[in-house]
């Protein structure tokens, strides 16, 4: 769409207000609602706001920050309409006051990944499997961890708010121009996942943090709360994000669409086995996240690859597709951040030729140290700390995020690991209390 476009649509439709979206280097959603009549200045670059309060935007000189539009994000909020307040969304990147690209845009550290990765990765698109909780609120309306769903993979349940919640929101994704594959009820008593087709990997990045917004928001409206928390109960599945990447066309790949996987595609497989244990950090970026890698409900826990294994790192349903899935991200993370240390990853591996060993088979859990050892199969980081110390160790993927980023990220990483470290827990107590 042009801007002459937007502003015929958001009169046609009666928009009244407009969000100029953006997150923060957590991945957090942000944004500055204007009115109909600053549309126009908005598309023209022309909105500024203090990014003195953003997590990891700013040092002293940069407050002011500049929001440009993406216009190709452009979508009326369905469940706005008919309201008498129509809103409308702009997912923007940040500039710096003299018109720049500033550094600490998460949108933009993505930009510039994809870019970097264009010899090797030129028209590779990139597809997601979300998955998340739907749970009860109180009476006050505050999020509880309690469901009435009984319901397992697959089931369905005509009664059940939150089957009727995920299926309306599958069709406002639908409705604000995002292509969904398919949706359905997970493991989890409460888990539902929403799967989005292939697009381009900027665009898939902008579908991670619309489906946030959107199951938030028709979650409230069945009065229920989504979470994307990557752990919320101890003795249910954890929610996690899997990444489909679809790579181009390989000049090896077989001609009659079945057989051997392309070599480019095994590089690519090699290069984020070689890097997962740094990407994990950004990949899995809270405290809670390290609770759901474990050897259980199918979560990733080596570093390995496999074509049938579903708790694998790296996964291939068809090697006639070409088709790579990334399975140890969760949704908790910057998805900006996230997709560009998994290009930057998936780049290392084609440039260098990293070959990923043999696919396993069977299932990973029943591995045995002596096995690991003779394929050099690493365990990913146990908790944020850890992770955090490959992430230091890794140049790719450092580079990946750029200097500010990675700092940003880092410092704000550590800082609530030692929150985390402090804080006094439920189980301690019960542990502790009465026996010392």
């Amino acid at each position: 769409m042009t801007k002459r476009d937007i502003l015929r649509v958001a009169k046609e439709r009666e928009v009244r207000l407009i969000r100029l979206s953006f997150v923060d280097i957590l991945g957090i959603s942000k944004n500055v609602t204007i009115p109909f009549s600053e549309l126009e200045r908005a598309l023209e670059g022309k909105v500024t706001f203090d990014g003195g309060s953003i997590d990891g935007f700013v040092r002293g000189e940069e407050a002011d920050m500049m929001l440009l539009p993406d216009l190709a994000t452009f979508s009326v909020y369905p469940w706005t309409i008919g309201s008498g307040a129509v809103e409308a969304r702009l997912i923007c990147d940040i500039a710096t006051p003299d018109g720049e690209a500033f550094e600490g845009c998460p949108r933009t550290t993505l930009r510039r990944a994809i870019e970097d990765a264009r010899d090797v990765l030129a028209g590779a698109r990139a597809g997601l499997e979300v998955e998340f909780y739907l749970f009860e609120l109180t009476a006050d309306g505050l999020p509880t961890t309690t469901t009435s769903d009984v319901g397992s993979y697959f089931d369905i349940d005509e009664s059940d708010r939150g089957e009727a919640a995920r299926i309306e929101i599958a069709t406002t994704l639908e409705a604000m121009g995002l292509s969904v594959a398919s949706a359905h009820h997970e493991h989890g008593a409460g888990q539902h996942e929403i799967d989005l087709n292939d697009a381009a990997i900027l665009n898939t990045a902008d579908g991670l943090i619309t489906t946030r917004t959107v199951a938030k928001h028709v979650a409230a409206r069945h009065r229920l709360h989504a979470t994307f928390m990557p752990k919320p109960l101890e003795t249910l599945a954890g929610s996690g994000v899997h990444v489909y990447f679809t790579l181009a066309p390989a000049t090896d790949a077989p001609a009659d669409g079945a057989g051997e996987l392309a070599e480019e595609t095994l590089f690519a497989i090699g290069g984020l086995l070689e890097h997962a244990p740094a990407f994990t950090a950004v990949c899995n970026p809270t405290v809670n996240s390290y609770k759901r890698l474990v050897a259980a409900w199918d979560a990733p826990i080596y570093t390995v690859w496999s074509y049938r294994s579903a708790n694998s790192l790296v996964r291939v349903p068809s090697p006639a597709g070409q088709r790579i899935e990334v399975r140890s991200a969760d949704p908790s993370c910057n998805p900006y951040l996230a997709l560009a240390v998994l290009v930057a990853s998936i780049a290392h591996g084609m440039r260098s030729h990293i070959l990923p060993g043999d696919p396993l088979m069977g299932s990973t859990y029943e591995l045995n140290d002596r096995e690991r050892e003779t394929r050099r199969i690493r365990m990913l980081p146990k908790s944020l700390r850890q992770a955090l110390g490959e992430l230091d160790k890794d140049p790719i993927v450092r580079g990946a995020l750029g200097d500010h980023v990675y700092h940003a990220f880092r410092d704000a990483k550590l800082a609530e690991y030692e929150r985390y470290r402090r804080a006094v827990h439920p189980w301690e107590r019960e542990a502790y209390l009465r026996v010392y």
